[in-house]
């Protein structure tokens, strides 16, 4: 079978590939793309970002960007949505996305609710979290894993996830990087999760990269 070359979708210029930069993805701005001539010849990432899924009245790109979603999971395209990835397919078929009454923040152990070798890496350890949306999956997929809020699903060739598996430092300070984040984190031992994360940031990297290589071939 001819590998498939990968496309991630940026829908937040501050939420890019981070420990997946180096993997000869190509990145496409979710707003400057013409959803009707998007080809299901490659594999997709959805990544993240800091407005909901719901968010269709000042990111109007979100409308198309879901019926697109909605049409490529149903005809098994193989996508990998990470956080508001996730959101958007849950919001694009008969799951809904919506504001959660907590941020969940920092690292946090899965729960799993379904064996899986394509997410072993991420059984025995302890992944990153940074959240205030989140949703309930589709009627038709299956939950992996879980804490408080559901955390991997997949559905056909869909593959979703709730925690930040590609963050690193860089990213993690882009993110904090604005008065939205720090008011929403004020609570929060934000000093403590990035040295945690310092800390783990060269383990996360080998992590989600053999995670993507699962994924790839699956």
């Amino acid at each position: 079978m001819k590998y498939k070359e990968t496309i991630a979708i940026v829908n937040d210029p501050e939420v890019t590939l981070g420990a997946l930069e180096n993997k000869n993805i190509k990145s496409l701005n979710a707003w400057e793309i013409d959803w009707g001539n998007m080809s299901s010849s490659y594999d997709y990432i959805i990544l993240g970002g800091h407005m909901g899924a719901y968010d269709t009245d000042k990111h109007q790109y979100l409308f198309s960007e879901k019926e697109w979603l909605s049409r490529s999971v149903d005809n098994g395209s193989k996508i990998l949505g990470i956080c508001l990835g996730s959101q958007l397919v849950a919001d694009s078929l008969d799951g809904e996305a919506y504001l959660s009454d907590k941020i969940e923040f920092g690292f946090k152990k899965l729960n799993f609710i379904r064996n899986d070798e394509t997410f072993s890496d991420f059984r025995d350890t302890e992944v990153f979290t940074w959240h205030r949306d989140t949703f309930k999956i589709p009627s038709k997929a299956e939950l992996i894993a879980n804490t408080e809020f559901p955390q991997i699903y997949k559905i056909k060739n869909t593959v979703c996830i709730q925690f930040h598996p590609e963050v690193t430092v860089e990213l993690f300070d882009n993110w904090y990087d604005s008065e939205v984040s720090k008011k929403d984190l004020k609570n929060y031992d934000v000093e403590y999760t990035r040295n945690k994360l310092i800390n783990y940031e060269n383990l996360m990297n080998q992590k989600v990269n053999i995670f993507f290589k699962k994924w790839k071939e699956s």
